[in-house]
């Protein structure tokens, strides 16, 4: 007996490689396809009637905010799909972020009604890069054992290297310096693996949500350095509070129990005659004075003083 037509449909829908989900006029998610299973690990029954925007995405540089991507409602039956997709950062299962192309597109039945807002999404290319790059630094021990990030050596000599392509090219560039805030309560009641297992997390976390040419390295034990080429003092805010608001959506599942964590970061604008000390010296400082006023919040030390989120 030959398959009919929805059934055929299904089969297609089934054997994409892409995501595919539906959200409908109430934000909630109510269909999810075998692809969205495996590039995300969540099983239908892990997503299926949540509510969207408080469950998966999070929007990346250059990418409208999730709250602006197109969703239907009861008083707004229209929909306005931008042009070709968008980057975003998908949460997975296991409490990492996938970075992903993502594109909307109205769902309409035969009489031109839309009856959802239809979510495609993939793997954006960068991560590939980015791991292909990772697999060959690691082959050099130039990465973090811990974290998966650059060992300090190796994030000091981009730090230097970016420092002598700004004396030739006088293109403004960032760095962040962040940590991860109480570590210490983390450790004194689940132990130094639950701290091991938070860093890891908030690290993935801060490198998904980068660009390929950024770069994530680990400073010291508790600190973490990020180096953002051709971002001035006014991106360098928009960046870091995107990375704040990031890290606390992810979670450590340990023994039957979620750790979220939150981090504090400081930022600094590269200047004219800095050395590798006086610019890391000025993130050092912003990341303390977010630390000293309760943590999760971000400092910048820019040209005009000190800023603060």
């Amino acid at each position: 007996m030959a398959p009919d037509s929805q059934s055929i449909y299904r089969l297609v829908l089934e054997a994409l490689p892409l995501g595919v989900y539906l959200v409908n006029r109430d934000g909630k998610i109510t269909v999810w396809s075998d692809g969205a299973e495996r590039l995300t690990g969540y099983l239908r029954q892990d997503i299926l009637g949540h509510l969207e925007e408080s469950t998966l995405l999070e929007s990346v540089e250059d990418a409208p905010p999730v709250s602006a991507l197109p969703r239907l409602s009861q008083e707004n039956l229209e929909l306005r799909e931008p042009p070709g997709p968008h980057l975003h950062s998908l949460r997975g299962k296991g409490g990492h972020f996938l970075s992903v192309n993502l594109q909307s597109v109205a769902l309409r039945d035969e009489a031109g009604n839309i009856l959802g807002t239809l979510r495609i999404f993939d793997l954006n290319a960068s991560s590939s890069f980015r791991n292909r790059r990772q697999d060959k630094l690691g082959a050099f021990g130039c990465l973090d054992p811990l974290t998966g990030a650059l060992n300090h050596s190796m994030i000091e000599a981009r730090v230097k290297e970016s420092l002598n392509l700004y004396a030739l090219y006088p293109v403004p560039f960032s760095i962040l310096c962040y940590g991860v805030d109480d570590l210490e309560k983390i450790g004194s009641r689940y132990g130094q693996a639950a701290v091991d297992a938070t860093l890891r997390i908030a690290a993935n976390v801060i490198e998904t949500g980068l660009r390929p040419t950024d770069f994530l390295g680990r400073w010291m034990k508790q600190e973490f350095l990020a180096i953002l080429p051709a971002c001035g003092e006014t991106d360098v805010m928009k960046v870091a509070e995107r990375l704040r608001k990031m890290v606390p959506q992810a979670g450590v599942e340990w023994w039957g129990e979620k750790l979220h964590a939150t981090v504090s970061i400081g930022a600094a604008v590269a200047h004219n005659s800095d050395t590798v000390r006086a610019l890391v010296g000025r993130a050092e400082q912003a990341l303390h004075e977010s630390s000293s006023a309760g943590g999760n919040r971000v400092v910048v030390i820019g040209s005009s003083g000190v800023r603060a989120i």
